[in-house]
């Protein structure tokens, strides 16, 4: 099954298509969803027949004369929104684009300026340099993939990236103005869902190469961008004045009081990464820490410079412990890699091997938006293969009747302040040379783009504590007041 050329295949025929003088908005969102149907069942068959690349090329080709030759006369300042212009370069073609730029305009309040030769406002305006008109092409078919590629190429730029890309996020829920044109969005958001619903790549092998692909780069980066504490995970800025060592610091033993842990209990941890937190627990508490990861780098970087004989890190698979109880049980970062398909496995696990009055913490990312995860994104082409991000929806499902849920708490702002403060510890990559101008630019777009998502709350940072439920019946006789003293 080729996902990928039977998407581009979709997305091909879907700008053919919209740019064609078929009237389909009278049939509303069900004529959109019958013409991809129909589109993808015959596209499936042509996917596998001999020469299909050559077809694909011809809609490419059929896409952009018919699409993307609109004129851009109407594109003008509206009434009672500050985005005004458009500039022009005199060399570039205008006949590109056009439904990205009017839709930036009417939503956002960016400066798009074209071409090579045009140069930026220089009053403090942000602004969006689009140096290629491939530029538009790429986002008007690949959506959020698009963008990031097109600057991790070079093909953009902004002088204020995080702000640029909150301007951008304020597209995402008005992508339908597009009419016609969102076809090719759509397209390669169904493939995204499909192939991982068909083939999903979270079993016991496939996470441990999803792990290794972002986690075993290089610890050189890690240790850099970083620092001492080693805790890849958000911080609890719960003081703005915080540094990021203090508020990493902070996080860590925000977890330890909301576990409400005791001399001589026996812990166990999740996706421990670098191994920092189980240290300070075992140090500070005087607790007993199993700690399982799946990368070897963090596996072995935790053996290296946490020889504390209370804590014990496997390279292990949660899914694969047995026998064991444990007072405590938590994860900080590790839920966002598990995958939908398996949440209830997790809850499962982690009800057999916690004691019936013990206490479970869940650190992870959410998401604000239902619906089916595409995996077609940035994020998961290039950050995180394999990582789907919850929303609240997911802790109201039917495996979660064994559980009582003690807290939630968000801090997700915390988390952009977080990424900010690894930016600029990577200092410019001084140090770090080895790396190329392209991966760079990926690494820089993954943490400004997050931090832009965590600042506007459409990404989320949750803690949540759990207590275990027998039948109908809790098993603790307390309400955790500890957690509101934390």
């Amino acid at each position: 099954f080729k996902a990928y050329s039977l998407g581009r295949c979709l997305s091909c025929v879907a700008m053919a298509l919209s740019g064609s003088k078929l009237k389909l908005e009278r049939c509303g969102r069900q004529g959109h969803v019958l013409l991809l149907l129909v589109g993808g069942l015959f596209l499936c068959l042509l996917a596998f027949a001999p020469g299909h690349s050559s077809f694909v090329s011809s809609l490419h080709s059929l896409a952009r004369r018919r699409h993307l030759g609109n004129s851009y006369s109407r594109l003008v300042a509206r009434p009672g929104h500050r985005v005004v212009a458009v500039h022009r370069a005199a060399s570039s073609s205008l006949e590109v684009g056009g439904p990205v730029k009017e839709l930036v305009a009417k939503h956002t309040n960016l400066v798009v300026v074209d071409g090579h030769g045009s140069k930026p406002p220089s009053d403090g305006t942000v602004y969006w340099h689009v140096k290629d008109e491939d530029v538009y092409r790429r986002v008007l078919m690949q959506g959020d993939l698009g963008l990031a590629e097109s600057y991790m190429d070079g093909l953009w730029e902004s002088n204020d990236l995080e702000l640029m890309i909150r301007e951008m996020i304020k597209l995402e829920p008005v992508k339908n103005e597009l009419g016609l044109a969102s076809l090719p969005l759509l397209a390669g958001a169904l493939v995204g869902i499909l192939k991982w619903l068909l083939f999903p790549g979270n079993s016991p092998s496939g996470a441990k190469q999803n792990i290794a692909s972002h986690y075993d780069i290089s610890m050189k980066l890690y240790e850099q961008m970083l620092g001492p504490t080693m805790q890849y995970s958000c911080a609890y800025y719960h003081n703005p004045d915080l540094t990021l060592d203090e508020a990493q610091l902070a996080k860590m033993r925000l977890v330890a009081k909301k576990l409400d842990l005791k001399p001589g209990m026996r812990l166990l941890e999740l996706g421990c990464g670098f191994g920092a937190l189980a240290n300070l627990m075992a140090t500070e508490f005087g607790v007993h820490v199993t700690g399982v990861t799946l990368s070897e780098d963090q596996h072995a970087y935790a053996k290296k410079h946490f020889n504390n004989p209370n804590v014990d890190i496997r390279l292990q698979d949660y899914r694969s412990l047995t026998g064991q109880k444990f007072d405590r049980i938590y994860s900080v970062g590790i839920f966002e890699h598990i995958g939908r398909n398996c949440y209830e496995t997790y809850f499962d696990k982690c009800y057999e091997l916690l004691k019936d009055d013990g206490i479970m913490l869940i650190h992870c990312i959410g998401f604000n938006r239902r619906g089916e995860w595409n995996h077609g994104g940035f994020m998961n082409k290039y950050i995180f293969p394999g990582g789907e991000l919850p929303n609240t929806l997911h802790f109201t499902q039917e495996f979660q009747d064994r559980w009582n849920l003690e807290d939630w708490h968000s801090f997700g702002v915390s988390y952009a302040k977080t990424l900010r403060a690894w930016k600029e510890k990577l200092n410019g990559w001084k140090g770090l040379e080895e790396f190329d101008e392209r991966f760079r630019r990926m690494w820089e777009y993954y943490l400004v783009s997050a931090a832009a998502s965590f600042q506007v709350k459409r990404t989320k940072l949750w803690q949540m504590v759990f207590t275990k439920m027998s039948g109908s019946i809790s098993n603790r006789m307390d309400d955790c007041h500890h957690i509101r003293n934390a």
